[in-house]
């Protein structure tokens, strides 16, 4: 039974007018008095406990079995009181008889309830999970002092350049990068650029990777040019900090672009790392700071956590016998640990004494650690993967792409029939590796990189076997090596060099299998022979460098050569040497200057399963048949690359490629394709019912040609624009309708409703969503018969759709929408109704609502007809309402439809109809966000309060509690960090003072154009000290900011004047006020805010204020220094 109703019940059975009279009996009538409260304090700890247990249910945790049974006995002793309470009457006897009997008996069970209840400090466990793999190497004790060395170096307003140095293997690159994740949610730079520098230094290198993360495109070649164009850019950053990783000797910051600066308007500093103090200095570093070893403990808790389960308590002696071998270097500990990762103890010893074995020898801790984990790889095929990954360059993202190809001439993938297949064997070494400690995942998916301590072993361990494998990638090279044993040589690796010719007397490399020549940028030119007695080259690598042409005895590769890459050989504009290349498998021309693909370039290549010719947009010519040729192809991909395919049957100026060969391919797994004609959509291009089975694909379909479109992230993608002449949509449309996981339709006339792209099925596949200017779209679905639609949709992303009314409109089926996540709608100004009730109810998954500039919306969520009882959406996370011109409500028919207890963002910003005069209707409903982390409320000038004191019936039609029956059960916003309010015209202050005590968890306040603002927080009951005093702690507060708050004349309202009422801020570090003109006092003592770098205020403000303690204005006084003071200047 609901609370309300059961203390109702009690009320009108007990409180008879007959009895109510009777004098006699006033002590009875006060004992039930305080019995009623104490139902009242059970019903309100009922509540929060089920709270809890809810969220920790939603987290996966396990409620404790006494809470569970605590919960079961409050429900009895509920059903009792109901019971006792209806069975009495209004005589004389029967009244004592109650308050006899609830006395004594009832009253008993209540105290116990209430003094177990109130105990409760948690009501679960957490879930068993799994050891964790540890991934970030500072995250100890003994990391923590040398952290914050580095974030306050950082903040020092004398420091430009810190220098961050310690031995290899140390962990400086994770212990960065962490440092980068601090200073980017704490937002003390606003934008942070990462670099790997490395060994050989590569200046375009260097300035390439900046100009990516700051998304600008150099076009430039020279060095100078590249430089003054990055400085610009960076000049136009308000703060940037640039950590540039891993420097092996001087750098000159202005050959790059970066100019060092810490004053005015922008703030540009650097951050390097290198393995000795004597670079740090040569680039005359502000502070330098080591990053030392991990202390023993921290040693052995890293280890604990790689090593996986295991017995620590039997193998303790070994275990610390292991972990002191290593020295307390993480890149040791961890390749060490995973190399032991659930082994026996057989294996246990044998490594130990292996380990003992390398460390005789003269070997380092890391190096050691690494030959002991090569040397116990199962498979030979497998170190031979993990020595192919040393071809590359120090620092080089490995791509299973590019991997791929150099396996398969090694022969390492074995009797593969597929790519597929290939791949799979692949990822199988790869993953061995990345679990042995020998290579590390990215930061994103799709490559691994090898650390470059690793890939120095790596190529020591290669170099024992004389001269079968050169790695001589990234050593500045600008002559061709002499090779002493040419005709032994089975690998060589001269990537990322500075080779300009290739001479053509050298020796016969007879049993070469791999060949790289990649980013040697300035090659030209390659010597007509060069390839003559190469009669097993496998892989054969010339990406990124300038060649004009192929060299003619490439074709004498026919019967070895398997993989070719001429990956950003824009200079490149014909490749006819490799039409003879039967045996080719794999051929990449990813941003090649190929201007046409002719028949004797390509059509011979029968056995080619791999054809990637992707962003070569000059590619405007393929002749009839050339595609078709390729009978074993696989994967295609040709985004942001030729786009004219034909129709069969219509008629063209120039014969030229037809979609029709594209779908004669019956081998594809790998589709990317780009078309330039939207009427195909109604067009037959033959049977495409092996496109069901595609893996991978990409297509977009436009009017016009697009160039740089972004790449979906998608494994299944579908772009489209329509015309009126596309419609019906052709069978081979409804197979990429039916299997597509992303659909993104844009300028689509003609386009009534989504059904119209797939008649005969309901996108049972579709996770993701997106419409864009589709001028006659009135529904995304209309249907008239009751049918399931999008069961898997994720997400539902709707843009200036002008004329769109709904998203559903028709019968409703289960399954329909019911795993969405994220909904996002902007600028649809027609919309009226966002989804009818039914289906709100379904939404289970519903994590995060958007809604933009839809002006007709005059409410959220519909909740008629739903029936009061449990929510259903029980996910929601986020919440952001902007710019609503007709929307009255926010919470009308949010209740009890959702769950706002695990609500984090709540985000409102220019609705100026809302019909309260209060975000949040009463104290009590405001108890319901125990989980909000960031309240944002913009230009609602019609807020005279966030909190109203009283329950709002008009704003909320139903809840499972009486709002105005229960007082307010603090703490509220419990884990609030971020408040923001702004524009608020008709606020006067912002909520109690009760609730700011409870704002443990805030980091950051700003209040900015609040005009009628006199206070920031109000209160009435105040608990002060003896004195007449009373301080608020904020401790995790950082950041607080007030301006344009004309009246504003304290922090603190109440009726009854104290003496002192204190913030006491011990993290706050940056404070601004700015334009409140009438602010009397700063409510901070002595000790209030220790950690404070950043005070912005007018000087003639400053001295205007009052101050209870001349201490504080002298201490406050030291940090208006003239350059802040200038800052300030209006």
């Amino acid at each position: 039974m609901e609370g309300a109703a059961i203390v109702a019940t009690l009320m009108k059975e007990l409180a008879n007018p007959t009895v109510l009279y009777i004098n006699y009996y006033v002590r009875c009538k006060r004992h039930v008095n305080g019995f009623q409260n104490k139902v009242q304090n059970l019903l309100r700890l009922e509540n929060e406990v089920k709270m809890k247990v809810n969220l920790a249910r939603d987290n996966g945790d396990v409620i404790l079995q006494v809470v569970q049974h605590w919960l079961e006995q409050v429900v009895e002793v509920q059903g009792e009181v109901v019971h006792q309470a209806t069975s009495m009457n209004s005589s004389f006897e029967g009244w004592c008889y109650a308050c006899h009997h609830l006395g004594k008996e009832l009253e008993k069970k209540l105290d116990g309830l209430l003094a177990q209840g109130n105990i409760f400090s948690s009501v679960s466990n957490p879930a068993p999970v799994p050891p964790r793999v540890a991934e970030h190497f500072d995250a100890f004790a003994s990391r923590e002092a040398t952290k914050k060395k580095v974030i306050e170096a950082l903040k020092d307003i004398n420091t430009k350049l810190v220098g961050v140095y310690g031995m290899g293997g140390v962990g400086k690159t994770i212990f960065i990068k962490e440092i980068r994740e601090q200073v980017e949610e704490t937002k003390l730079f606003d934008k942070v650029v990462y670099v790997t520098v490395s060994q050989n230094l590569d200046l375009r290198g260097i300035q390439t990777q900046i100009a990516e993360s700051l998304n600008i495109k150099i076009e430039e070649q020279s060095i100078p040019a590249r430089a003054a164009k990055l400085s610009a850019k960076l000049k136009q950053e308000k703060s940037i900090l640039l950590m540039l990783d891993d420097l092996w000797k001087r750098l000159e910051l202005n050959d790059v672009g970066i100019i060092l600066s810490d004053v005015g308007e922008n703030i540009c500093k650097v951050l390097i790392t290198s393995r000795k103090l004597d670079v740090c200095d040569s680039m005359n570093t502000t502070e330098n700071i080591k990053v030392n070893v991990l202390s023993k403990n921290d040693s052995l808790e890293l280890f604990r956590q790689e090593v996986g389960d295991i017995d620590f308590n039997s193998q303790h002696v070994t275990l610390e016998e292991v972990v002191n071998e290593c020295d307390g270097l993480p890149l040791a500990i961890v390749t060490l640990a995973r190399t032991l990762r659930n082994k026996d103890k057989g294996f246990w010893t044998a490594v130990i004494q292996q380990l003992r074995k390398s460390m005789y020898e003269g070997m380092d801790p890391v190096n050691s650690s690494i030959r002991v984990s090569y040397d116990f790889l199962k498979s030979s095929k497998t170190k031979l993967c993990f020595l192919l990954c040393a071809l590359f360059p120090e620092d080089h993202k490995l791509t299973m792409d590019t991997l791929v190809g150099y396996a398969m001439g090694e022969g390492l993938l074995g009797e593969v029939e597929t790519l597929s297949e290939a791949r799979g064997n692949l990822h199988i070494m790869v993953d061995t590796l990345v679990s042995s400690g020998l290579l590390l995942k990215g930061d994103d998916e799709g490559y691994v990189i090898m650390h470059d301590i690793v890939r120095d072993a790596a190529i020591s361990i290669a170099r024992e076997n004389e001269s079968e494998s050169i790695m001589n990638a990234g050593l500045g090279l600008q002559k061709w090596p002499k090779l002493k044993e040419a005709g032994k040589c089975l690998r060589l690796s001269l990537m990322s060099n500075d080779i300009c010719e290739v001479p053509v007397d050298i020796p016969e490399c007879s049993q070469l299998v791999t060949l790289s020549l990649a980013s040697n940028r300035s090659l030209v030119d390659i010597p007509d022979g060069f390839f003559e007695g190469m009669k097993r080259l496998a892989t054969l690598d010339l990406s990124d460098t300038h060649i004009l042409y192929l060299p003619q005895s490439l074709s004498s590769l026919n019967n070895c050569l398997r993989s070719l890459y001429l990956d950003g050989c824009w200079s490149l504009a014909y490749i006819l040497p490799i039409g003879n290349l039967k045996t080719l498998e794999i051929l990449s021309c990813k941003k090649a200057g190929i201007s046409q693909l002719l028949p004797e370039e390509i059509s011979g290549l029968t056995n080619l399963k791999m054809l990637d010719l992707s962003h070569t947009g000059i590619l405007d010519y393929i002749l009839p048949n050339v595609i078709s040729s390729l009978s074993s192809l696989e994967e295609l991909y040709m985004h942001d690359s030729f786009s004219g395919w034909k129709i069969e049957g219509t008629e063209q100026m120039t014969p030229t490629a037809s979609l029709a060969e594209v779908a004669s391919l019956t081998n594809l797994t790998s589709l990317h394709l780009d078309i330039v004609y939207t009427k195909c959509l109604s067009t037959d291009i033959g049977s495409c019912h092996h496109w069901e089975t595609l893996e991978n694909f990409e297509i977009r379909i436009l009017e016009s040609k697009r160039l740089h479109m972004d790449v979906s992230k998608s494994k299944k993608y579908v772009f489209l624009e329509t015309n009126s002449d596309s419609f019906p949509v052709a069978a081979w449309v409804n197979v990429l309708m039916k299997t597509t996981y992303d659909l993104h339709l844009e300028w689509c006339f003609g386009l009534k409703n989504v059904l119209q792209l797939n008649p005969k099925g309901r996108f049972y596949n579709l996770k993701t969503l997106q419409l864009e200017n589709c001028p006659e779209m009135e529904y995304v679905v209309n249907v008239e018969e009751p049918e399931t639609i999008f069961p898997q949709l994720e997400t539902l992303n709707l843009l200036k759709m002008k004329i769109l009314k709904a998203i559903w409109n028709g019968p409703l089926v289960e399954r329909s929408f019911e795993k969405l996540k994220v909904l996002e709608i902007t600028w649809c100004p027609e919309l009226v109704n966002v989804l009818p009730s039914l289906l709100w109810t379904r939404l289970q998954n519903l994590q995060e609502i958007e809604i933009m500039n839809c002006h007709k919306l005059e409410k959220v969520f519909e909740s008629d007809g739903f029936e009061d009882g449990h929510a259903s959406i029980l996910k929601l996370r986020s919440m952001k309402l902007y710019k609503l011109n007709s929307l009255t409500s926010i919470w009308k028919g949010a209740v009890p439809l959702i769950r706002l207890e695990n609500l984090k963002i709540l985000n409102v910003y220019k609705c100026p109809n809302l019909r309260s005069r209060h975000l949040f209707p009463s104290v009590a409903f405001t108890q319901r966000f125990q989980q909000l982390e960031e309240l944002e409320v913009s230009s609602c000038h019609q807020f005279t309060k966030l909190i109203a004191e009283e329950a709002e019936g008009m704003e909320i039609k139903s809840c499972p509690i009486n709002f105005i029956a229960l007082p307010p059960q603090p703490p509220i916003f419990s884990n609030l960090k971020k408040l923001n309010i702004k524009k608020c015209n008709g606020l006067k202050c912002i909520f109690p003072i009760q609730i700011l005590q409870s704002l443990l968890q805030l980091e950051e306040l700003e209040v900015f154009n609040c005009f009628d603002m006199e206070e920031l927080f109000e209160f009435e009951v105040c608990q002060e000290e003896e004195d007449g005093s009373m301080t608020i702690r904020l401790p995790h507060l950082r950041i607080l900011k007030l301006k344009s708050l004309a009246r504003l004349s304290s922090f603190f309202c109440h009726q009854r004047k104290l003496h002192h009422v204190l913030l006491d801020c011990p993290s706050l570090e940056e404070l601004e006020i700015s334009e409140c003109p009438n602010l009397k006092r700063l409510p901070f003592g002595p000790q209030s805010i220790p950690k404070l770098e950043k005070f912005l205020i007018k000087t003639e403000l400053f001295e205007t204020l009052e101050w209870d303690d001349l201490s504080v204005k002298s201490q406050l006084q030291q940090f208006l220094s003239k350059d802040l003071v200038c800052a300030l200047t209006f």
